[in-house]
């Protein structure tokens, strides 16, 4: 009986002293945690004013959006950008696609993201209201947007549920997705996704360290790039949030905290017409969570003459690269024909006497405390030097018939 009472006092020193365990590593486990959550609250992108900043690929209440087009004004102006270019889905979505609107400054060009056979096609700014539904056969779609004065682009092309499946070299898009913010969150890991969770009510840019820029859509540009002029985008695919069910919604991510990570640096010659810039190629996709670039520039220089982004330059030119950000180094990385020629860790890189070939430019944050540093910060639009490129409407179409005829069974009005 003395033993059994003596071995019943034993255990409950043992559970208190489990008790005193458990509640210490507790305590220092809550303690960890919040220190680092408050690390990243801290944390703030480096901002500059020497662009003006569009984004792309946005859901309004025209379609499975939480919030009307003004309302998104209201949330892209208290994050510094000018330009939203809305996706509405819809095949095409007749209310989104001839949308246009100026808000308190912002400009809101109306779109559509249509689901076709092959996978998603986005295009934004008709010119004229949709008279009839996008052909089923990809290039066809893509000349159907082109015929209503809109600009089409390539959406999903490497998400592994909405991945496009159409590669013929026939298709010749305006633009495509190089990165695209819900694809990066389908391809986090799972204890990636719960550290997201974890961490994002101290600081929505914790899913920067998410962000990825998948190699094979660098590639699938890369190759767009010798059949003509095709610009490379990063889709924000904002919704305002998520609905569950009918009766629920959530507001995370909010407009503002999608529109604050990725964004078209856009000079500020554009600032009457924002859109030009994005349909002539003058602009630079930017991780702007990362922190915005106090100067970037890219341009080819033959004699005075300064060619941009989305330009023609002659062979022998001078490529010049400037990349200018506060208290942080940066990496950049000249390739031609999707090929590194020359790489640096600076402000500036030149190439003088360039071949015939397409260039473009990649650069990269060194010790950025979120965004890793193989993820480009920064991708140019390219110039094409000493390159002749058949992208005339006639080409194009003699392209399409030819391809046509060889699968009549697939082209669907």
């Amino acid at each position: 009986m003395l033993a059994a009472t003596a071995w019943s006092d034993y255990e409950i020193w043992r559970m208190k002293k489990f008790r005193v365990w458990a509640g210490a590593i507790t305590v220092l486990a809550l303690s960890a945690y919040v220190a680092t959550g408050l690390r990243y609250a801290s944390y703030a992108p480096q901002r500059s004013d020497h662009y003006i900043w569009g984004v792309y690929h946005v859901h309004s209440t025209m379609s499975d959006g939480l919030q009307s087009p003004e309302e998104i004004a209201e949330q892209a102006r208290a994050t510094g950008i000018s330009l939203v270019l809305l996706t509405d889905h819809g095949r095409p979505n007749l209310a989104s696609s001839s949308f246009r609107k100026i808000v308190d400054g912002v400009t809101i060009v109306g779109g559509s993201e249509a689901s076709l056979p092959d996978g998603h096609l986005t295009f934004f700014g008709a010119q004229q209201a949709p008279g009839f539904l996008l052909s089923s056969f990809p290039p066809e779609a893509m000349d159907d947007a082109r015929g209503w004065g809109a600009f089409p682009v390539l959406a999903y092309p490497d998400d592994p549920d909405f991945g496009w499946r159409y590669w013929d070299i026939g298709l010749r898009p305006g633009g495509i997705e190089v990165l695209n913010l819900f694809t990066s969150l389908r391809g986090a890991s799972w204890p990636e996704r719960l550290r997201l969770g974890m961490y994002y009510p101290f600081s929505h840019y914790y899913f920067l360290k998410s962000i990825t820029i998948p190699a094979e859509s660098l590639a699938h540009w890369d190759g767009f790039l010798q059949r003509g002029k095709i610009w490379g985008f990063e889709a924000s695919d904002a919704h305002g949030g998520f609905r569950i069910g009918s009766w629920f919604t959530m507001k995370v991510p909010s407009y503002a905290d999608t529109f604050s990570f990725v964004g078209m640096g856009i000079s500020r010659r554009f600032e009457s017409d924002p859109e030009a810039a994005v349909r002539g190629g003058d602009f630079f996709s930017c991780i702007r969570g990362a922190g915005e670039p106090e100067r970037f520039e890219f341009t080819a220089r033959n004699g005075v003459q300064d060619i941009p982004s989305g330009g023609d330059a002659p062979v022998n030119s001078t490529l010049h690269v400037a990349v200018q950000v506060a208290n942080q180094a940066v990496r950049v990385v000249l390739k031609k024909d999707g090929v590194a020629v020359r790489e640096v860790v600076g402000e500036h890189l030149d190439l003088e006497d360039a071949e015939a070939g397409v260039y473009r430019v990649e650069a990269f944050l060194v010790g950025h405390p979120l965004l890793r540093t193989d993820v480009p910060w920064i991708l140019s639009n390219p110039i094409f030097v000493g390159v002749g490129q058949d992208v005339t409407p006639e080409g194009r179409a003699a392209t399409i018939r030819a391809q046509l005829a060889r699968r009549p069974d697939y082209y669907k009005r």
